[in-house]
């Protein structure tokens, strides 16, 4: 096996390794392997000067160079300068027609850009896409609303909407749409989309009021999958922080620095979402970076409609993170366990990281056309954070179906206690942008 093929092999599940292995043979090195390195040294090392070089090196050498242009863009990206990553973006879409998903990352430097009209005009080009439409939808009907262009707004978010329950769609959507069609003068409208989001999400705060407000209707109750926990009974209270995006650019500990100054005390746990802390470490590929291998195609059909896994891009996403091996082993694991009514028996068997792997129809753009794998190292994550911040930390995969795992921790943390504690999802499971809870003892 090439020193190429050997860290394409691994450098998801072992970044540090496959570096340190393409960095021993540079200087022979082809175009695939310094397309590689260039984004390994973005991720692991947060260089961009020295990653532009090397993958400027690939793009010269030819090859298949797609993680050196993702390098190059992120990193024209992080000096403002979009003006060159954008022309990165679309030489690379020129020359990978067949990637649809280069649609989607060439909108989004536009729109940073501050070329909004371009920007729209490629999201419009391939809305009808079913690959792309839920993603162009959502950017579309978002921008209008920021430009306070209703009627355009009203068009793209009623065509979103349309797409549930085939895709996921937030109960912010609904909202979104009930005041837009409230101020268009169709209450009757509005009324029919808040009864739909409240069948849909009957505890959402938001739609209740506005049923309430506008039609003095309560929304149905139904009984949640995981009771609301007792701030009392578990002696703590439970406090989500919006913060901004965390993303590779921004990394983590800025991001809650900002959030919580003033905030921490030295008891405090903050518990931090798997899925953001992912992000700050760069543990997400842009879905343009995957070729689905053919085990991960025919696997990838026997995951059934929902789930990351159900699509070639989410199954080679396991097979980079937990190898071939063990998701055939998980995958037999798996059929034995549908044999006898068990579930979930894939992932006893291809390991937490396979499980932590996120559904891109789950994420907020610009991440939303990304895999997202769980957190690297959480539990040293979580001493560091701890160390910079003052106060214990826990990394936590929660959702308000089957409760929350606390997946790293810093010292001194009640893993089983904070589980409790977090049981259900406070930070919520939809586009809130709350990455942090902080849990005081009282």
């Amino acid at each position: 096996m090439s020193t190429s093929s050997r860290a394409y092999d691994i450098w998801l599940r072992k970044p540090e390794e496959a570096q340190q292995l393409l960095e021993s043979k540079r200087s022979d090195l082809d175009g695939d392997g310094l397309s590689l390195l260039s984004w390994l040294v973005l991720t692991n090392e947060r260089d961009d000067r020295k990653a532009e070089q090397i993958a400027q090196q690939a793009v010269a050498a030819g090859g298949d160079t797609r993680f050196a242009t993702a390098a190059l863009a992120e990193a024209y990206k992080w000096r403002g300068d979009y003006g060159r990553a954008t022309q990165i973006v679309r030489q690379a879409r020129e020359k990978y027609p067949t990637i649809p998903w280069y649609a989607l990352t060439l909108a989004d430097v536009l729109k940073d850009g501050g070329w909004v009209d371009d920007a729209e005009a490629i999201l419009e080009s391939v809305v009808n896409d079913s690959q792309l439409r839920r993603h162009s939808l959502k950017r579309l009907s978002k921008w209008a609303v920021d430009r306070g262009d209703k009627p355009r707004a009203l068009k793209y978010q009623t065509e979103l909407i349309a797409l549930a329950p085939d895709y996921l769609v937030y109960a912010s959507d609904y909202t979104l749409l009930a005041a837009l069609r409230l101020e268009a003068g169709d209450p009757a409208g509005a009324r029919d989309i808040l009864q739909r989001g409240a069948s849909i999400y009957p505890r959402n705060k938001q739609i209740k009021e506005m049923l309430h407000q506008h039609f003095g209707e309560l929304a149905p109750e139904k009984a949640p999958n995981i009771p609301p926990v007792d701030e009392r009974a578990v002696g703590a209270r439970r406090i989500p922080i919006k913060t901004r995006m965390i993303t590779l650019r921004t990394g983590i500990l800025p991001v809650i620095q900002e959030a919580t100054q003033g905030m921490l005390q030295p008891d405090d746990i903050l518990a931090l979402s798997e899925s953001p802390a992912s992000a700050g470490q760069g543990r997400m590929i842009p879905l343009e970076l995957i070729t689905p291998e053919g085990m991960a195609k025919q696997l990838s059909k026997f995951v059934g409609k929902i789930g990351p896994l159900h699509s070639p891009a989410g199954m080679q996403g396991a097979i980079l993170e937990a190898g071939r091996a063990k998701v055939l082993l998980g995958a037999a694991a798996g059929a034995a366990g549908k044999l006898v009514g068990k579930r979930g028996w894939f992932y006893r068997v291809a390991g937490p990281g396979a499980a932590m792997i996120d559904d891109v129809a789950a994420a907020l753009p610009p991440h939303d056309h990304h895999l997202l794998f769980g957190p690297g190292r959480p539990d040293k994550l979580s001493e560091d954070l701890s160390a910079a911040l003052g106060c214990h930390v826990c990394v936590v995969d929660a959702n308000h179906l089957t409760g929350a795992w606390v997946v790293g921790a810093s010292k001194g943390v009640d893993r089983k206690w904070v589980e409790k504690v977090l049981s259900d999802n406070p930070a919520g499971n939809e586009d809130e942008q709350t990455p942090i809870v902080l849990i005081r003892k009282i």
